[in-house]
């Protein structure tokens, strides 16, 4: 369940991106811009938590958007469907196993979400502003919503097992 709403996102985001790379045929600026998007993860993460308090995340409607994302309510509803036992975390080695996970998924989405916004960059220079449009709002759904969730995540598993 959660890796098909995975794969949901990841294709539907990274079509308008593709797409725009298909049609620039700019494959060494491709390149480069993929090498300064992987530049992007020696930025420390913790100079990227934007807020240590949850109620900061909820002002951007970050409940609403874990409802529809791998692990969300969605998502574990059903999977307490067939097995009424089953819970994300259940002890401190599982929280401490989820923090990593949490790490691992917002370092990914950082790295999209440079990449993202540098293609969408190149498509104001190349002046296509449509493709531009579509590539923020992919950008928005597909990485900034995910960074702000993991962030959030990261907020409420330390309050829970301090």
């Amino acid at each position: 369940m959660n890796q098909a709403i995975n794969f949901f996102w990841t294709i539907l985001c990274f079509i308008p991106v593709v797409g725009f790379w298909i049609g620039a045929g700019a494959m060494q600026l491709l390149y480069l811009l993929i090498f300064i998007s992987f530049l992007s993860l020696v930025i420390p993460a913790r100079l990227l938590q934007l807020s240590n308090n949850p109620k900061f995340y909820e002002g951007f409607g970050i409940k609403f958007i874990r409802k529809f994302v791998q692990n969300g309510e969605l998502a574990n509803r059903l999977l307490r469907k067939k097995d009424p036992q089953y819970k994300l975390i259940k002890d401190k080695a599982h929280a401490a196993q989820y923090m990593r996970t949490i790490v691992m998924y917002e370092r990914f989405h950082f790295l999209c979400f440079t990449f993202f916004l540098l293609t969408g960059v190149y498509a104001v220079i190349s002046r296509q502003y449509a493709f531009f449009a579509i590539i923020l709002i992919a950008n928005v759904v597909y990485n900034v919503c995910p960074i702000l969730l993991q962030q959030y995540n990261r907020t409420r598993v330390l309050r829970l097992y301090k």
